[in-house]
């Protein structure tokens, strides 16, 4: 009896062990954050040369970009679960992010070696490492009023493993659109379909990000608006939608239920009572659809 009870004990145990690897409690600071800052400190220290700050501030804003020939994939049509979502677009999702050693000096004379990264999020459309992200992340980079993380703009893998980016190959400051390119040698990512029609409110929406450094946090909601709006004096189209996002989910994918790309993050807007400023009603969560993206990869701008 007792080696019975001792043999359904340790099935058990090994039932919820092998369970338990399914998903594990991830470390964000250890397996991200950390090693984010970590690598990005042995690039910087290589003294290889990088797509600066200070490089890339020359050529960035101008306008002119033309298009480029991207190979995307096609859309999906089977209707996936939300599990089965998260598992095969969070290998799609990056962290983008700007880092430097900004060598600022004290009030003490102390000189800072600390290592700065802003992460934010991005996503692959392309396996040989073309990315999307929005305009602000990449232009936080560039800003003369980043001042401490102007070294290396670097995509960071769900592995962990980190690419520095060599090209910015399209930017659109009033759709808020960047398009990215890394070279993972030789090694082939996992890319997302981009859907080419919009989505309608009501369709059920879906968001892998990296809200306020809580990485791949899997968010799910509905479209619950869709409306125009004048940025850099010109008027563009935007999606709301329920999902949650926060700063740092700036420049992820939001996916449709079958696993399509049908948006891009883009911004945050609270929504006060007029008489009460401090008395928060809703928060208003923009995305820009999938059409401004094709658009401007086939058009340039």
């Amino acid at each position: 009896m007792r080696y019975l009870f001792n043999t359904l004990l340790g099935i058990a145990l090994f039932l919820v062990a092998t369970t338990a690897q399914g998903q594990y409690f991830k470390n964000n600071i250890r397996e991200y954050k950390a090693r984010l800052a970590g690598d990005c400190a042995k690039l910087i220290d290589s003294g290889k040369f990088f797509l600066t700050a200070d490089s890339l501030s020359k050529t960035f804003q101008e306008k002119g970009y033309g298009p480029v020939d991207v190979r995307l994939k096609p859309m999906k049509k089977k209707k996936l679960t939300p599990g089965q979502i998260y598992d095969r677009v969070s290998e799609s999702i990056v962290i983008v992010s700007s880092a430097g050693r900004c060598g600022e000096v004290n009030d003490r004379g102390v000189e800072c070696k600390q290592i700065h990264t802003y992460p934010a999020s991005g996503y692959i459309i392309n396996s040989e490492g073309i990315i999307v992200t929005n305009y602000h992340v990449v232009e936080g980079y560039v800003t003369k009023h980043n001042t401490v993380s102007r070294d290396v703009l670097v995509v960071m893998l769900k592995d962990q493993t980190i690419i520095p980016v060599t090209e910015v190959l399209l930017a659109d400051k009033a759709n808020d659109l960047a398009i990215i390119r890394i070279d993972p040698k030789g090694v082939e990512l996992t890319a997302l379909p981009v859907a080419t029609k919009d989505a309608e409110i009501g369709d059920p929406v879906f968001i892998v990000s990296h809200p306020k450094g809580y990485f791949y946090a899997f968010s799910s909601g509905m479209v619950t608006d869709k409306f125009s709006q004048i940025n850099a004096q010109q008027y563009r189209n935007l999606m709301a939608i329920s999902a949650d996002f926060a700063a740092g989910s700036s420049g992820s994918a939001i996916i449709d239920q079958y696993g399509n790309v049908i948006a891009t993050v883009d911004f945050t807007k609270t929504l006060q009572h007029s008489d009460d400023e401090t008395k928060t009603q809703m928060v208003l969560k923009a995305t820009i659809p999938s059409s401004a993206l094709l658009k401007l990869i086939e058009e340039g701008n």
